[in-house]
């Protein structure tokens, strides 16, 4: 199930993935989303992005809404509490959808089959590209035993448009390299779409008009305007974004998800407030909201 929006106004969401136990840079995107959903009076969505199904773990679901709660952020629409999340908001519940989009990228001829193992691909950006000449595949021979890359031709520019009102442009052949937009099927797992199509179809449904993520997910935003610009899908091609600054661990590294000392979990043990968050957060929002 999927809480469409049905009316006209301006929304946003909360899209966390439940591969570990939040922190501090899942707070401040939180926070930023919430700051810029008071301004623009946005309804608020929250989503849990758990389409990989074998790190999702259901401490990590609920650690999400003990987060939020912790936070002071409320919510108007998607899941109120974990079982709620399971039973009726988890994206395995819309792989039909996410496959569909697939579909269309197919019959527009936007992807190839790709039989590459790791070594037999190059690193591009955050991706790779396939070097064994994968292009040339009968697509129709092959699909249902390889994954499926987006075709990407080099210095393929995409437009983002921010919040602000200054767009950004991204050269996605650099940044991402030719995607995989649906994984090689397992022994007995079928493909399963990646977090671009998944995400795309989402927001989309959803009717988000505005989306606040880390700079990081800069190639991802691109990706997935890429792809709704090739399949017409308007209703994503007019969402507004923001993309701020990481919060960075001591020794200058992206954070990762865990359960040490630097998780929000740890923090509330602690009996620690979120006071410092919050000022990390609005001298951030000075910068892109």
């Amino acid at each position: 199930m999927v809480q469409t929006h049905t009316g006209k106004g301006p929304a946003t969401r909360l899209a966390p993935t439940p591969s570990g136990f939040l922190h501090a840079g899942n707070a401040i995107s939180f926070l930023l989303t919430h700051f810029l959903a008071s301004r623009i009076g946005a309804t608020m969505v929250l989503r849990i992005d758990d389409l990989d199904q074998e790190r999702t773990r259901p401490a990590f679901v609920e650690d999400i809404f003990e987060g939020l709660h912790w936070l002071g952020i409320d919510w108007q629409r998607g899941p109120t509490c974990a079982s709620d999340h399971f039973l009726n908001f988890s994206q395995s519940l819309r792989l039909a959808r996410y496959n569909a989009v697939v579909e269309d990228l197919i019959r527009h001829q936007a992807v190839f089959a790709c039989t590459c193992t790791r070594p037999q691909t190059r690193p591009m950006g955050t991706g790779s590209i396939c070097i064994r000449g994968c292009e040339a595949n009968e697509l129709e021979g092959v699909r249902l035993s390889a994954s499926l890359r987006l075709r990407v031709p080099p210095a393929c520019m995409v437009r983002i448009p921010t919040w602000r009102g200054e767009d950004r442009v991204v050269d996605l052949h650099a940044a991402m390299g030719e995607p995989v937009i649906r994984q090689r099927p397992g022994p007995s797992v079928l493909g399963r779409p990646s977090y671009q199509i998944a995400s795309l179809a989402d927001d989309i449904d959803m009717g988000i008009t505005h989306i606040v993520r880390g700079v990081d997910l800069l190639p991802s935003t691109a990706c997935q305007l890429h792809i709704a610009g090739m399949l017409g899908m308007g209703g994503f091609l007019g969402i507004r974004f923001v993309h701020h600054e990481l919060i960075l661990d001591p020794q200058g590294g992206k954070l990762s998800k865990s359960a040490g000392s630097a998780s929000l979990k740890a923090v509330r043990e602690r009996n620690e407030g979120p006071e410092a968050l919050f000022l990390e957060a609005e001298r951030l929002s000075a910068s892109v909201l």
